[in-house]
């Protein structure tokens, strides 16, 4: 993702901090890129931003944050950081200014605002209007439906209308039942993956792919997020966007402390 790299070198220098103080978020060449060329993967960058305490509308073009689908990246994010201050000044700030064409990102984002209401300001009753309002863009993908009953649910309780809480949490219950467990949220995503790329079908594959990384950050589970990056990765015929998702699949891998995977991903990095 396109970043204001000279923001964060100058940041890093004004701290007196070497390239190599930053090992645990990217290596030094990793950085080195992301100063000079103003590219790079966003959770390494939202990492970096956090820790140098620099402003997101500063770290991001402002082109990138009026874009739709990169402002819901952003946001997605910081929702994972359950950094929701920031996640609502994103949405005040340029949320309101972009002319979507997706109406389902509109639900996300309202998911994530209605999240960063109730958790982050403490409003469940603001939260209840957003989360009620992304309701209407998810009636199709029962995954999202569910995570906003939860939310409604907590709002309730939360507003001690127990006997209101108490329906939509009936509602949840028998949702989840119906739907897998997280816990089988990535191994289910990865191997319909797998089954779709083995059998020459790579839309396919990609589109799952997709899907399982969008479901798993948006329930906050990072687990499983290394092996759909490197499936992704490794159906990418462009050299540069799957160096960038092989990147992607190494931050997970060594979040998840996946060493197996992580020495896979390196090896096929330095043979690109």
């Amino acid at each position: 993702m396109d970043v204001n790299g000279y923001i964060i070198r100058q940041k890093r220098e004004k701290e007196k901090l070497n390239k190599d103080a930053f090992e645990t978020i990217c290596s030094s060449t990793d950085l080195e890129v992301i100063e000079e060329t103003s590219e790079g993967i966003l959770e390494v960058i939202l990492d970096l931003c956090k820790t140098l305490e620099i402003p997101y509308q500063q770290a991001f073009p402002e082109r990138i944050l009026l874009v739709e689908n990169s402002l819901l990246n952003i946001v997605r994010g910081l929702h994972l950081r359950q950094q929701y201050s920031a996640v609502l000044h994103l949405l005040d700030t340029f949320g309101k200014r972009i002319n979507y064409q997706n109406p389902r990102i509109v639900g996300h984002l309202m998911y994530f605002r209605a999240y960063a209401n109730l958790f982050g300001n403490q409003d469940p009753q603001k939260a209840i209007h957003y989360f009620q309002r992304a309701y209407t863009f998810f009636r199709d993908e029962r995954r999202y439906e569910l995570l906003v009953l939860k939310g409604l649910a907590t709002c309730y309780q939360a507003n001690e209308e127990n006997k209101r809480a108490r329906i939509f949490f009936e509602r949840v219950k028998h949702m989840e039942d119906e739907m897998k467990t997280q816990k089988q949220l990535g191994p289910s995503y990865y191997q319909a993956a797998c089954f779709f790329a083995d059998r020459g079908n790579p839309e396919k594959a990609r589109a799952i792919c997709d899907e399982g990384i969008e479901t798993l950050l948006e329930v906050n589970m990072t687990d499983g997020l290394e092996e759909l990056y490197f499936e992704k990765a490794i159906i990418q015929d462009d050299q540069r966007e799957q160096i960038e998702l092989l990147k992607q699949a190494n931050y997970y891998a060594k979040l998840n402390e996946n060493l197996s995977l992580k020495q896979l991903i390196n090896e096929k990095l330095n043979r690109i």
